[in-house]
């Protein structure tokens, strides 16, 4: 079938397995409902899919690749832009003392996941990128880590945080393989449930929310927003940006701190 051969070709052209994924699902939908790939179907099929922006910027993704595969040219619109509702932000603090403490509670290889949680805020590496490491690309000696399975299959590098080096030279040194943590997403995932679940924590929090985390935790310690793009692995720095986004109750609590009256005067 054609479309195996197109799932050849994502195979080889994509690194995120869930991309590929959801790129056959999405060409799968349109030969369901259209015999032809041409212009006019995928107007029509984009069409009907306006008032859905994911599956309209979806489809659009899966097109574009398509045409890349079968080496045609067609026109498409701009993808739409999608308002994100707010996500849970953390501080350092309250990832070392009110979530990490209780690991050995919820896991008993506590501290191999104690240190993955650090190793993802610290790295701002992401899930995936996690999951698909290899020993190889980690370098004791500069303290560097390449990151070879990126989004949009962009390379890039990012650091070896000091406070956990040897913590993570001890457990590479322990795991067997090529990889460097010998786990699958559903391992990463699954410590996250069982933190929104078992420890019923006061936000909920998914592996995306250390990233942005780490990217507060360097900003507020002298990493400037272009540094970190280029670690994060951002086309724009709006994106890089929008990580800064400080959450109203944080925000909230800085105000509180401002003084309006005089040292004499008393706050009402």
């Amino acid at each position: 079938m054609q479309l195996d051969e197109f799932k050849n070709y994502l195979q080889l052209n994509v690194n995120s397995k869930k991309t590929v994924k959801d790129y056959l699902g999405r060409m799968r939908h349109f030969f369901i409902r259209y015999k032809e790939f041409n212009q006019a179907n995928v107007n029509d099929c984009l069409t009907s899919l306006v008032d859905k922006k994911s599956a309209f910027n979806l489809s659009i993704a899966s097109f574009k690749k398509y045409c890349a595969f079968k080496e045609i040219s067609l026109k498409f619109p701009k993808q739409k832009k999608i308002t994100r509702k707010n996500v849970a932000s953390l501080s350092r603090d309250e990832i070392e003392k009110e979530i990490l403490p209780y690991f050995s509670y919820l896991f008993k290889d506590y501290e191999k996941r104690i240190l993955i949680f650090r190793f993802m805020m610290l790295t701002l590496m992401r899930i995936s990128e996690v999951v698909n490491l290899k020993k190889e690309d980690i370098n004791f000696e500069t303290n560097k880590i390449a990151i070879k399975h990126a989004k949009r299959d962009k390379h890039r590098e990012t650091f070896i945080h000091p406070d956990i080096k040897e913590n993570l030279r001890n457990l590479l040194e322990s795991e067997k393989g090529d990889s460097a943590f010998n786990i699958k997403k559903e391992y990463i995932e699954y410590m996250f449930r069982k933190v929104n679940n078992e420890l019923n924590y006061k936000k909920h929090i998914t592996p995306h929310t250390t990233r942005r985390a780490g990217t507060v935790f360097l900003r507020q310690n002298g990493l400037t927003l272009e540094e970190l793009q280029k670690i994060l692995g951002h086309e724009s720095l709006e994106t890089t940006a929008k990580y800064l986004t400080t959450n109203i109750d944080d925000i909230q609590k800085k105000y509180n701190k401002i003084k309006y009256l005089s040292k004499k005067g008393k706050r009402k």
